[in-house]
């Protein structure tokens, strides 16, 4: 049984097929020689200057795409901040929302279980004892759909909801 890898972020796209299975480390080094390859494409981030116009445009006539990596989007942010401007109210809200925190200000790959529930509780404006003690539920019930599961307790955001926070982060900054 082959493999086939297809893999696009921003400008690089790459595709990789192999006749023979895959090691998961093998798939991990090839994801990492992408980002490097697509950062040393992205110019250097000038954290002074907006990340877009306020009319939403990129100075071209064509509207904005979110930032290609997390490093260079990074606002300094709390992770209250981050669930307000999610308007985080229940939750698996409040998971999502210390998640794109941890990913988009902290610019974390992936998270740990312990990471995000730290993270969770940081957010004293929107966390209750309660939202703790569902986080295996709620983490049950977000890795169908925004959240991907990587190993055993270790997760991170799946690359479309990454875009959409990141967008809706900085469109209320």
């Amino acid at each position: 049984m082959g493999t086939k890898i297809h893999l696009r972020a921003g400008e690089v796209e790459l595709s990789l097929e192999t006749e023979s299975p895959l090691a998961v480390s093998d798939i991990k080094e090839f994801i990492s020689q992408i980002q490097e390859l697509a950062q040393s494409l992205v110019p250097e981030f000038d954290d002074t200057a907006p990340l877009a116009p306020p009319d939403g445009s990129n100075g071209t006539g064509s509207s904005t795409t979110a930032p290609l990596l997390l490093e260079h989007s990074n606002p300094q942010l709390h992770v209250n901040s981050v669930a307000d401007r999610l308007s985080a109210k229940s939750g698996p809200e409040l998971v999502i929302a210390a998640a794109a925190y941890l990913q988009i200000v902290e610019g974390k790959q992936s998270f740990t279980r312990k990471e995000l529930l730290e993270a969770m509780k940081s957010a004293t404006s929107h966390y209750n004892q309660n939202i703790g003690s569902n986080l295996s539920a709620a983490l049950k019930s977000l890795s169908a759909s925004k959240l991907n599961q990587l190993n055993n307790g270790t997760y991170a955001l799946k690359s479309n909801e990454l875009a959409a926070l990141r967008s809706q982060i900085a469109k209320q900054g």
